[in-house]
């Protein structure tokens, strides 16, 4: 899942993968050398009041990461999915 708003997003996204805690995600794309966070984002109240869940992963993408990196996030993704058989 995906927050936020569908148009007009900015560089961050905020996401969850069913069925997967956010730090097992994290430690799966660190081991790619892509880092993302992964937990309450120092906003606990909007995490579990809002969006209704626990925890979430955020990627921050800006002008200086390479398309490499963003291959190694999608590839990150796949591979937690074959993991936690998704």
């Amino acid at each position: 899942m995906i927050y936020g708003p569908k148009n007009n997003r900015g560089s961050l996204i905020s996401f969850n993968m069913d069925g997967v805690h956010p730090h097992d995600v994290a430690t799966i794309l660190d081991r790619s050398k892509i880092a993302i966070r992964g937990g309450h984002m120092c906003a606990m109240p909007l995490i579990t009041n809002i969006l209704n869940t626990q925890s979430v992963c955020r990627i921050s993408l800006y002008f200086y990461n390479t398309t490499e990196e963003i291959d190694r996030f999608i590839d990150g993704i796949k591979k937690t999915k074959e993991i936690f058989k998704l």
